[in-house]
């Protein structure tokens, strides 16, 4: 049997990302989810896990999951991101203009690691010998842009990986509906399906 990581986003918890683990765990996979802190010991966390099938992770946990994937080529076979961001400095730009509350709160958190959110940001790393990578978001995410989408569907245009992207009608940055939840975890049962075949 094989290992999925699962990663949570920020200030969240493994138990906030069931609706993640659930769908790995019905292919039979064992589920490792982690509780993390930020980026990087979320990365740590999962270096001593690997070899895996499948990194996966909500928000702040998608990035872990590409970041996990793209320095360590070979190691992960396929990821699924939802909602993350891909580049950290430019997802900094977008929450620092928001007149939400939480989301000015969350910059200042992000300002604070100065330049750690380049050194932890995938599209730094991102290069030959990327794995497959479902990247799902909602249409209605305020947390991050469509942006990051197409900086990912650039870096596979250029290292030739192959990039799923499913975008779930209605849904905010976090699937919260039964109907949301059922079409994220269609998405990733299908996708890590044929990775496993593969």
């Amino acid at each position: 049997m094989g290992k999925a990581l699962v990663f949570h986003g920020f200030r969240s918890s493994p138990a906030n990302v069931q609706w993640l683990a659930e769908p790995l765990r019905g292919l039979g996979l064992e589920v490792v989810a982690p509780q993390i802190r930020e980026v990087e010991d979320g990365y740590e966390a999962g270096v001593r896990e690997l070899p895996v099938v499948v990194a996966a992770g909500h928000s702040m946990g998608g990035t872990v999951a590409l970041l996990l994937a793209a320095k360590n080529p070979g190691l992960v076979k396929c990821v699924v991101a939802v909602a993350a961001p891909v580049d950290r400095r430019l997802q900094l730009q977008y929450i620092s203009q928001s007149n939400n509350p939480y989301l000015r709160r969350l910059a200042n958190e992000l300002m604070a690691l100065g330049n750690k959110l380049e050194l932890t940001s995938p599209s730094r790393y991102i290069g030959n010998g990327m794995p497959p990578v479902l990247y799902i978001r909602g249409s209605n995410d305020d947390v991050v842009p469509r942006t990051h989408v197409d900086i990912l569907a650039g870096l596979s245009d250029r290292f030739n990986f192959p990039l799923e992207i499913v975008e779930v009608e209605g849904m905010g940055h976090t699937p919260q509906e039964e109907m949301h939840v059922k079409q994220v975890a269609e998405a990733v049962v299908k996708f890590v399906s044929r990775c496993m075949k593969s």
